[in-house]
């Protein structure tokens, strides 16, 4: 781990997932088990448009809504 806490993924790993520069990765661990999942690029945009805009009133939570 670099002092900046950068990982760098080995090329065998990158190759496997498919990464590229740019690439969005959720990391999760388990024990001693790290797993990496090599996210979509529209993932945000999809979750936004599923879950509608928090803070309009159209989202899941509306008492959140300004007014």
């Amino acid at each position: 781990m670099s002092s900046k806490n950068q990982i760098v993924v080995p090329k065998p790993a990158r190759d496997a997932l498919g990464l590229e520069p740019g690439d969005r990765l959720a990391v999760s661990v388990e024990g001693d088990t790290v797993r990496m999942e090599k996210l979509p690029p529209d993932l945000e945009d999809g979750l936004r448009g599923a879950l509608g805009d928090l803070t309009d009133g159209s989202g899941l939570w509306p008492e959140l809504a300004d007014g």
